[in-house]
């Protein structure tokens, strides 16, 4: 498959960053015409064929899992590689959420992150089948190519949220099946050992989603609460993973334009970045963007139609 890569030419700003930057695609790989930045955030936006597909972050690069390929793009130096991914498993049953969660090809659990002790660089993958029992489970240094067996996690891991990489463990949520609780599982890059990670009491019950708020592993609980959506924000320094309350915003009412009433239970937002003004950028699951002004409770729509990758910094690393 050949892949035709163009990276926005916004790139000569990158040495001397005075902006918080957010990389991001346009719906179908085109540029929204409303919002290219503002005085806060500028935003750099990828150009090639799989851009616009579910994807990971770390440090800047990004890890786009393709049906046959997993490939890592470093937007920094054009550089790209990709690594055969086998066939995938049949899971029809769950295909109409695709639409709303970032579903990986086959159903696969990805994760994507930095060993903190080698620096290299790693995907992880796991295959469930239709009983949540796990069939495979592998890890690829992304200097070495390679697919190695890895010890498959203590429960079944949820398809519908992404993971997070933060401080050299990669963060999943499990899956919420009826009757059980929510809960948070790390993997240690570097030992490849996995561990339970406790949340804190108010997010027991809500739905939530994990994030990398600079360098900080970010839950976010996205509710319903006097007639308005509400979303609350903690943030942990990992790996101690003691939570405080970072952001608690609220959102827009339940009869705002903003609000789809068609599907309520499969709503939810993610922080994305914080500007040097201290306000806070959140995504969400109808590809919008929004800034939320702490100090005043503000919340303003600025970008519609995107899909949101993370923020961008420089990495000149080598992909292998």
């Amino acid at each position: 498959m050949e892949i035709n890569i163009r990276v926005e030419e916004a790139y000569h700003i990158m040495n001397v960053q005075t902006k918080q930057m957010i990389m991001a695609v346009g719906q179908r790989n085109r540029i929204p015409q409303g919002f290219q930045g503002d005085e806060e955030v500028e935003m750099v936006y990828l150009h090639f064929d799989v851009a616009s597909r579910p994807s990971l972050s770390c440090d800047g690069l990004v890890c786009i899992p393709v049906p046959g390929w997993v490939n890592v793009f470093n937007p920094s130096t054009g550089e790209f590689r990709r690594f055969p991914s086998g066939p995938y498993p049949v899971m029809r049953r769950y295909a109409n959420h695709n639409c709303v969660f970032d579903v990986f090809p086959g159903y696969w659990r990805m994760g994507f992150g930095r060993d903190n002790v080698s620096g290299s660089y790693k995907i992880v993958r796991m295959g469930f089948n239709h009983h949540w029992e796990i069939h495979r489970c592998e890890i690829l240094d992304v200097n070495i190519g390679r697919w190695q067996k890895l010890s498959p996690p203590p429960y079944e891991i949820g398809y519908r949220r992404k993971s997070t990489c933060v401080n050299g463990s990669i963060y999943w949520t499990r899956h919420n099946k009826p009757n059980t609780d929510q809960k948070l599982l790390a993997l240690d890059l570097h030992e490849q050992e996995w561990r339970d990670v406790g949340l804190p009491l108010e997010a027991l019950g809500k739905s939530f989603q994990v994030a990398n708020l600079e360098n900080r592993l970010a839950l976010a609980a996205t509710y319903i609460e006097n007639d308005h959506w509400n979303v609350k924000i903690w943030s942990a320094e990992a790996p101690e993973e003691t939570w405080s309350v970072v952001y608690s915003i609220r959102l827009f009412p339940l009869d705002h334009p903003y609000d789809d009433p068609s599907s309520p239970l499969w709503y939810w937002t993610r922080p994305v970045a914080v500007s040097k003004k201290g306000n806070l950028f959140v995504q969400d699951s109808y590809k919008r963007l929004f800034k939320c002004y702490p100090e005043t409770g503000e919340v303003r729509l600025i970008a519609a139609e995107i899909c949101v990758i993370s923020p961008f910094v420089e990495n000149l690393v080598p992909l292998g």
